[in-house]
């Protein structure tokens, strides 16, 4: 898990953040990516409209800081990732798809 001086301050600096950031969308997740002089940072949006179990938001959280934080570690990069409102199911299926899917974006970073 990603420590928390090493999430992305979303409350206080997310509307500066996005209109500066460049836009990457794949099928299931924007990503917004800017590059800075100081440490990466990371924060993953999951809404109530993708699942209302908090587990599962949860579950896709953990999930997505899992595969993408190693790579953008040293990069010295923010990014915000934000989950389309599709409607997901914790199932192996999911995992399997999400985690190629976001082992592709994390290449294209």
């Amino acid at each position: 898990m990603i420590s928390p001086k090493d999430k992305f301050p979303l409350r206080t600096d997310f509307v500066r953040f996005r209109s500066r950031a460049q836009r990457f969308v794949t099928p299931h997740t924007t990503y917004f990516i800017l590059h800075t002089s100081r440490e990466s940072r990371l924060a993953v949006v999951v809404p109530k409209k993708v699942s209302k179990l908090a587990t599962t938001r949860n579950y896709l959280k953990r999930l997505t800081y899992d595969a993408i934080w190693p790579l953008l570690a040293n990069k010295c990069v923010d990014c915000v990732i934000v989950y389309k409102p599709i409607l997901f199911k914790k199932s192996l299926t999911t995992t399997k798809e999400l985690d190629r899917e976001l082992s592709q974006a994390a290449g294209n970073l």
